[in-house]
């Protein structure tokens, strides 16, 4: 009887875990996706038939650096590419392109040489530009009944490799614009104006429809980012996030297309499961995002600073001091509801920008003192811009001059509880100046997305947010000709080297599933916390057949991508 009792307890647990549901399901799948080649990949005649039944969107994809090689050689077409490698424009108008090369695999490579070939490689085959929920449909019912790999792609801005695939058929949202705004939204817990956008939405687009209306939307730093996509739904960071939160504590609804063919809503009446998934628990995972409806707030006006210097003429120890003054600085920065983006390697510092929501210039400036002074000092020659802005549009115009592509990130959040004590703080210090004097360039975000600052929501939202101070990233830097070796042999240097100190500084601690090292060992604890599990069951619920698939998703390591490059069931 004791036996029986511990065999049904163990199935119940493991049921509840999803591993039985999972195990059903790979008993009956092939162990692998079908890939070009392959006996069963699908004719031409059925491609043609896919493509009517879309509506003739379907796109046989080209890769974007196919000018740059025979041949299909055009010097000028190349150059353009070329010279338009790390800006966002020409890969958002892409149907298959993506943001970040080492997910690419050097695969086309516009930089390779011209008698090199040409290969889709790790582009996706096929992409259906969608404008209706029954295109997304019929690509998820094509993909299932022909064994394919399934990627949903909208700008291409993803740093874990989700927005691509070998032998994939893509759904690209990019085109679903439309916006619809709410003077008066009603549902449980919120009556208040709101705003609804497509999933091809980007944060520069909801931030000037909010605008319009006197109000702004918690959104991304970057606006070219897709707001609806594994934004918002990996809990979405902003300048706003000391006051507000994240993006995520901020849904009112989504609706879905699901891995078996239904559109849906989810929201806190109906489907709350997915939709407290959706609100936090990581993009391209639970079923195919077509809107998302969230809460818009009173515009404010802000303040904003910038402040640069160099190590030229200074001692190694000098340029560490002006650095400690600034962390020293940030907690009191923090206390007004400011947002801090700095970044600085061994030879340069930069903060651009301070962002205070509501704060005034004499405020900041009055923070601030103790840093400025201790730099005056110390003799440092440094360029220091304050600013005050109506509103937050203005305030925040020009936050996309930085380049994408050509590096690697790391990552950890980082409690507020390691500044609280002064062995907390030297260990910090110690810590990134040996990854910085490491070879590093770090992006230091403070902010303090709190519980309180979100309104207290109920969402997937990883709960080391909330007790967090830091988002701090080392970052490596290759060029656009180093070699795949050099470049995964920094990756390892990332993981190793400066991930691991950090991890040690933030136990619990976790990191942001959309910037951070992609291959963190512990990443079902630092992309999901207490979370995974709960997660993993409702995954199990809305995609039965594990359609959606990333390396760092919830249950990403049910599958592997092999030496060729097709995605088979992990053993």
């Amino acid at each position: 009887m004791w036996l029986e009792f511990l065999s049904a307890s163990i199935h119940l647990v493991l049921q509840g875990l999803g591993f039985l549901n999972y195990k059903r399901l790979a008993d009956s799948l092939p162990s692998c996706r079908v890939f070009p080649g392959d006996k069963s990949w699908p004719t031409e005649d059925v491609w043609n038939a896919l493509n009517a039944s879309v509506d003739h969107r379907l796109i046989k994809t080209v890769p974007v650096g196919s000018p740059c090689h025979d041949p299909h050689y055009d010097e000028k077409a190349c150059d353009q590419v070329q010279q338009n490698w790390h800006q966002t424009d020409m890969h958002i108008s892409h149907p298959s392109s993506i943001m970040d090369a080492v997910f690419l695999n050097k695969s086309c490579d516009p930089f390779t040489s011209r008698d090199s070939p040409c290969y889709v490689g790790s582009y996706v085959q096929y992409a259906v530009n969608v404008s209706d929920p029954m295109h997304i449909m019929k690509t998820i019912e094509f993909a299932n009944k022909h064994n394919i790999r399934f990627i949903v792609k909208n700008t291409g801005h993803d740093y874990m490799g989700r927005s691509t695939g070998a032998g994939a058929i893509s759904v690209w949202m990019h085109h679903l614009k439309e916006v619809e705004w709410f003077h008066d939204y009603s549902s449980p817990g919120y009556t208040g104006p709101a705003l609804k956008v497509q999933a091809g939405v980007q944060g520069a687009e909801v931030n000037a429809e909010a605008t319009k209306h006197g109000h702004l939307v918690v959104a991304g730093e970057c606006p070219s980012v897709g707001f609806a996509g594994g934004y918002i739904q990996g809990g979405g960071h902003s300048t706003l996030s000391s006051v507000l939160g994240m993006a995520a504590d901020h849904t009112l609804a989504f609706e879905v297309i699901t891995t078996t063919g239904e559109f849906v809503t989810a929201s806190p009446l109906v489907n709350q499961d997915l939709y407290w998934a959706l609100s936090g628990g990581g993009g391209g995972t639970y079923g195919i995002v077509w809107s998302v409806t969230v809460k818009a707030h009173p515009d404010m006006p802000v303040t904003k600073a910038r402040l640069f210097f160099s190590s030229e003429g200074l001692s190694c120890d000098s340029y560490w001091e002006a650095i400690t003054a600034y962390q020293q600085t940030i907690p009191s920065i923090l206390d007004t509801g400011s947002f801090l983006d700095s970044t600085y390697d061994a030879k340069k510092f930069r903060v651009d920008p301070l962002i205070g929501p509501n704060v005034s210039a004499s405020t900041i400036l009055s923070v601030l003192t103790p840093w400025l002074s201790t730099l005056n000092s110390l003799g440092i020659n440094y360029t220091f811009t304050l600013t005050e802005h109506a509103n937050y549009v203005d305030a925040v115009a020009g936050y996309d001059n930085f380049d994408i592509m050509g590096y690697q990130l790391g990552g950890r959040l980082l409690p507020r509880t390691l500044f609280q004590t002064s062995e907390g703080f030297s260990e910090f210090m110690r810590t990134i100046r040996d990854i910085v004097e490491g070879g590093a360039y770090v992006w230091d975000i403070g902010l303090r997305p709190s519980w309180e600052a979100g309104g207290y929501p109920n969402n997937a939202v990883h709960p080391g947010w909330r007790e967090a101070e830091r988002m701090y990233n080392p970052v490596l830097f290759f060029n656009d000709d180093d070699t795949l070796e050099s470049i995964w042999d920094d990756q390892r240097r990332i993981s190793v080297l400066f991930d691991e100190p950090l991890r040690k500084l933030s136990v619990g601690g976790g990191a942001y599933a959309n910037e951070a090292d992609p291959f963190a060992p512990d990443w079902k604890v630092a992309f999901y916390g207490e979370h995974y599990h709960r997660l993993l069951s409702i995954k199990d619920k809305w995609d039965p057949d594990h359609l959606l698939y990333g390396t760092i998703a919830v249950g990403g390591d049910r599958w592997e991508v092999v030496e060729d490059g097709r995605l088979c069931r992990a053993v």
